[in-house]
């Protein structure tokens, strides 16, 4: 029988760890503690400039040749938007291109720097959004990525015939707390590491080279968590959708059913 206070505090007693800049954490802590656990912010990625403005600067003065701008991460369009801002490229510019993004959490940062998205994929993944969007064959897409980004969507849209223009507006490197993180794991001194990026993932086992038995892993989206399947992260939850917070509910389920059956 669980007892009462688990069911409203399904991680009384739990050390949560979350990969991410202090500054991209939102409400994770007050969350974490609603919940009876004890929250942990440590950054696996730090995020940087490109070596160089000059692309980024071309594609933006542009950007009005381009039918669509689409974008699968919110570092993609907070960076795109502040070095337009900085070389005078407005932001009606470019929101009157046809605008797409991967996930609940790119679509809401596209819809505070421009306005709401015209299409999000049915599922998180850039895979989707190759496949679902309409109308692409022989336009122009615009798409600002990370340095690490996956090649899934450029070379899915250029299968059904669109011109794509891949663009780095954002460097991926290993963040500070890397050391401080490979620490709590091998000492067990966290009980769940959540990831929202496959960079993350990948920094981490890097560093770590293995996955303590015992600890959860909880992947936001199936990139990162096919991520941390390929480097044995496990037991895993995965949430499907770019929520955070949908993922930190998914991982007091995990706790709570844990209980449920010891």
């Amino acid at each position: 029988m669980v007892h009462t206070a688990l069911l409203t505090r399904p991680l009384d007693g739990k050390r949560i760890l979350l990969c991410r800049p202090r500054g991209q954490a939102g409400d994770f802590e007050t969350r974490v503690r609603a919940l009876g656990g004890e929250p942990v912010v440590a950054s696996a990625i730090a995020i940087i400039p490109p070596e160089t403005w000059i692309v980024v600067d071309a594609a933006l003065r542009r950007i009005e040749t381009y039918e669509t701008i689409a974008f699968t991460s919110a570092n993609a369009v907070e960076s795109l938007i502040e070095r337009a801002d900085a070389i005078g490229v407005s932001r009606e510019t470019i929101g009157s291109r046809r605008l797409a993004a991967v996930g609940r959490a790119t679509a809401a940062a596209v819809g505070t720097a421009l306005r709401a998205p015209d299409f999000v994929p049915t599922t998180h993944s850039a895979e989707a959004l190759a496949l679902e969007l309409p109308d692409v064959e022989d336009g122009r897409v615009f798409f600002p990525c990370g340095d690490l980004a996956v090649d899934a969507l450029p070379s899915g849209l250029r299968q059904r015939g669109a011109f794509v223009d891949e663009v780095v507006v954002y460097r991926t490197v290993q963040g500070e707390d890397i050391a401080a993180i490979v620490v709590r794991l091998r000492t067990r001194a966290v009980d769940a590491v959540l990831f929202a990026s496959a960079s993350a993932v990948r920094f981490v086992s890097d560093a770590i080279g293995f996955w303590p038995t015992g600890i959860l892993a909880a992947c936001i989206g199936p990139t990162t968590a096919d991520a941390a399947r390929a480097a044995g992260f496990e037991p895993l939850v995965v949430a499907e959708s770019a929520s955070q917070n949908e993922l930190l509910d998914g991982v007091a389920r995990w706790f709570a059913a844990s209980r449920d059956t010891a």
